[in-house]
């Protein structure tokens, strides 16, 4: 039985009287379905609901919260009473509110229906495995104490683990990371990723070490943005990009955005939770330094009227935290085979397993599984595991002109670690051609 939101208007009005003063509760009721996979059974499945409540005042820099693992009208008065006599304001009264009636719980409704097409299609395209699927429904409302609420919910969609696969040099394990809103067309995207990390391929030679160029393909470049722009501009965290508004960093042609309205993407949200909707947020327009992602607090702290809405919890419990959610880069206008010729000699990248920025020195790390060699601009050599690393400030002005003319969904990239926390992100970008970053071999 969801909340009266008159009820809580009324509770925690007396939370926000003071010039300054914000309050709101967040609701969250979650579900969540985890089938475990090998070779073509179903070895375990777990089926959770949870659900939790927190409210949180705030003034200035200023933050309290308090958090239960309960969402009905007992929890909202347990809550609101532990933040009040943390503030020193008079408390609800101790009574009992109507608590939610016990319900048996529900298998998820669309368990059966992934298990059997999962079933056929790693019957077809990856036989051996270990995969983990999980299907999570997380439901939030936002109650202000000024503005009416609002909810969202969404599902997110993840297949994870390893599988054989069958190569020209022998069976081999690789690795496999897939993951996207629940629609319709899922199954089918799906297909064509599991295809094609199922292709056989040649006996890998050990990546060279030193000084590189490389085409980041496929949309894997949507990993490297998101460590050295979606980090970094995250509002409060100091970086080399500290300090540098309006500043040309790289080519005119290169425009990156956060754009937590692309539902189709992992990352996206109608309303964050601070109850604010999103809007598209520039982080380079025409290759400038153009804006930074916020959330309430440090919209205030920086002068501005409004939050962008990418106040971002974890969990009920986590204060909200300017963080990325959807990183888009505009497409170019060159084929890949151009691409490749521009390259010259290089490497040729489509997949990254990892990612990592120092945000005060500003070096980055990638990690990709495999690569392919650039020989006079054409696909040569199958290369091992490796990594690519550089500094933000160089790399951006490294990246060239011409950018790839059609944008790929990177579906490997789902979550994103930060302080502890970790939230759903995703990206969609075209090839990028970048000079002279380090790579090193991982065989």
């Amino acid at each position: 039985m969801p909340l009266d939101p008159a009820t809580v208007a009324r509770w925690i009005e007396p939370l926000a009287k003071e010039p300054g003063e914000m309050a709101d509760v967040l609701v969250e009721r979650r579900r969540e379905a985890v089938l475990l996979w090998r070779d073509g059974e179903v070895v375990e499945t777990r089926l959770a609901s949870t659900e939790a409540l927190a409210a949180r005042w705030q003034r200035g820099g200023q933050q309290r919260l308090a958090a239960v693992s309960r969402a009905d009208e007992s929890g909202l008065r347990e809550a609101l009473r532990e933040l009040q006599v943390t503030l020193g304001r008079t408390s609800l009264p101790i009574r009992e509110g109507k608590a939610l009636s016990e319900e048996e719980e529900e298998p998820h409704p669309s368990v059966d229906r992934w298990r059997k097409r999962l079933a056929a299609l790693l019957a077809r395209n990856a036989p051996r495995h270990k995969l983990r699927w999980t299907l999570v429904e997380v439901a939030r409302d936002v109650f202000p104490a000024r503005g009416a609420p609002v909810s969202h919910t969404r599902r997110l969609f993840s297949l994870e683990g390893s599988f054989i696969a069958a190569s020209r040099r022998g069976d081999e394990t690789r690795t496999f990371s897939f993951h996207g809103p629940e629609s319709d067309s899922l199954a089918e995207e799906l297909r064509v990723w599991l295809v094609r990390a199922a292709e056989p391929r040649e006996a890998p030679m050990t990546c060279p070490e030193g000084e590189v160029d490389a085409v980041l393909a496929g949309g894997c470049a949507a990993v490297l943005f998101h460590e050295i722009l979606s980090h970094p501009l995250e509002a409060g965290a100091i970086s080399p990009l500290s300090g540098l508004a309006d500043a040309r960093l790289a080519v005119a042609e290169l425009e990156v955005r956060d754009d937590a309205t692309r539902l189709d993407l992992f990352g996206g949200y109608e309303c964050d939770d601070e109850g604010v909707r999103p809007r598209p947020v520039k982080l380079l327009d025409g290759g400038r330094l153009a804006a930074r992602l916020t959330n309430r607090a440090c919209a205030a702290r920086m002068g501005r009227e409004a939050s962008n809405g990418h106040g971002r919890r974890a969990e009920p419990a986590d204060p909200p935290l300017p963080r990325g959610s959807n990183l888009v880069v505009a497409v170019g206008s060159a084929t890949r085979e151009e691409m490749a010729r521009r390259l010259g000699q290089g490497l040729w990248i489509e997949d990254f397993e990892s990612g990592s920025v120092e945000l005060s020195s500003g070096s980055f790390r990638l990690r990709f599984p495999r690569a392919r060699r650039v020989r006079r601009g054409r696909l040569a050599d199958e290369l091992g595991p490796g990594t690519l690393a550089g500094e933000i400030l160089p790399a951006l002005k490294r990246i060239e002109t011409g950018l790839g003319r059609q944008a790929h969904i990177y579906r490997s990239l789902g979550w994103c670690a930060r302080g502890g926390q970790v939230v759903a992100v995703q990206g969609s970008a075209p090839d990028v051609l970048i000079r002279g970053l380090a790579v090193r071999s991982l065989a």
